[in-house]
Order: C-alpha cells, then structure tokens, then sequence
C-alpha cells in the first residue's frame, strides 16, 4: 500500500480528533472537491472508520462546503470520550455568549 499524501493525512488527523474534516471551497473547483472527498474516504479506509462525505450547495459567495465525517463511533469508549468533548465545547460556547453575573453591573 502506498504512503498516503498530506491532504488524507491531514483529514485522518481531523477524524480521529473531531470526527470530522471540513473544508470550504470555491464551487468552481470541481477538481479540489474532488480530491477532499477521495482522501476523505482513504483516510476512512486507513483508521478502519466508516465515513461519509458530501458537498453543499454554493453560498452567497459562491463557496461550498465539503464534509468527510464519521458513520458511527469507532467504540463506545470512543463514542463516550467524543459525547464529552462535545459537552466541554458546547459549555466553552455558552459560557462566552451569556453574560456572567459580575458583567451585568
């Protein structure tokens, strides 16, 4: 098996920590979309991780968005230290959006 390039190393990075790699890119670049979603499902195939991948629709600035991200947790034990991470961002999140009690004086 060849050595993966930087861009399926770069994505698997990404699926081990978050579960998901998202790129955005200019909707005229069928060639980079392209290549995200093939390293995606090599990066996949490289952890042992069933994944998916998908393309959004073209925004205001004509930009997609490309998503490679896992089917299902690898184990429970991954699925219960990613439910906690996200538990930590979503508190990390709301903690800066809500004015603590010293800043409404």
């Amino acid at each position: 098996m060849p050595e993966p390039d930087e861009l399926t190393l770069a994505i698997a990075r990404h699926l081990e920590v978050d579960w998901q790699y998202v790129e955005r890119v200019e909707a005229w670049d069928a060639e980079r979309i392209a290549e995200i979603r093939s390293a995606g499902r090599k990066a996949g195939r490289m952890l042992g991780y069933k994944v998916a991948t998908h393309q959004g629709r073209p925004d205001d600035e004509n930009r997609v968005t490309v998503i490679v991200a896992l089917r299902e947790a690898p184990s429970a034990e991954e699925g219960q230290r990613m439910t906690e991470r996200a538990r930590l961002l979503m508190n990390d999140f709301w903690s800066k959006q809500l004015p603590s009690a010293g800043d409404e004086a």
